[in-house]
């Protein structure tokens, strides 16, 4: 999965939530510095979500993209608090065969609220709050 199609796809994910307000873009909320993410209004407040890769080649992301799945990932917690636990929820619950774990940053103790989206395709997506 590349950044484009994640992003993509959790902008439609987060407009068919109920407990998701307005969702966009970056590019469409008025980031310009960041070519890929996500803007999404919980709970009365925006949150913004920075899209990053890392490919297992280092040339996977110049060839067409070729969708590689696998099963669907557990659904069992736990799950982190506010903006980031919402997030992990909704991709895991999205039943998407192209991803193969997700790993929530606060729960590693990182100092920033992020995830790690491991794809079967070899693919890793970092997403970041900004």
């Amino acid at each position: 999965m590349r950044p484009k199609t994640l992003q993509d796809f959790l902008v439609d994910l987060a407009r068919n939530d109920p407990r998701a307000g307005k969702a966009a873009t970056l590019a469409e909320a008025g980031d310009s510095k960041r070519p890929y993410g996500l803007a999404v209004m919980l709970e009365g407040r925006e949150t913004r979500w920075q899209i990053n890769a890392r490919s297992a080649e280092r040339d996977d992301f110049d060839q067409p993209e070729r969708p590689v799945e696998g099963g669907p990932i557990s659904m069992d917690g736990p799950w982190a608090e506010g903006a980031e636990g919402w997030l992990a929820q909704l991709i895991a619950g999205s039943g998407s065969k192209q991803i193969q774990d997700i790993e929530q940053w606060s729960l590693r103790n990182e100092p920033k609220a992020g995830l790690t989206v491991k794809c079967y395709s070899g693919a890793w997506l970092y997403l970041r709050a900004l």
